[in-house]
């Protein structure tokens, strides 16, 4: 095995940046976003989002997803803004 998907990776202190540095491309990886982020505000997101997403990007190897399921107290518009956020992302 050479991915990995965890799930509530950053209440558990999994930081998915430091395992790219630490196991390369070696490790693939799935996940990471902090699934609670998305019931804050839009900057709070971005921030989270932008401090992952795209340096893990750059390497490859690396499905942005939040670490956990999306729940009802999450506005659908910050739900929205979280996946059009990774789409510009991923298109660059």
């Amino acid at each position: 095995m050479n991915a990995l998907w965890c799930g509530a990776a950053q209440a558990s202190g999994v930081d998915y940046v430091e395992l790219r540095r630490e196991y390369g491309r070696d490790l693939l990886l799935i996940g990471g976003l902090d699934v609670r982020v998305l019931a804050q505000d839009r900057r709070a997101m971005e921030e989270e989002i932008l401090s992952q997403v795209p340096p893990l990007l750059e390497q490859g190897g690396y499905v942005p997803l939040v670490d956990g399921r999306v729940r009802s107290h999450v506005p659908f518009e910050n739900y929205v803004f979280y996946r059009e956020l990774i789409r510009e992302l991923s298109t660059r």
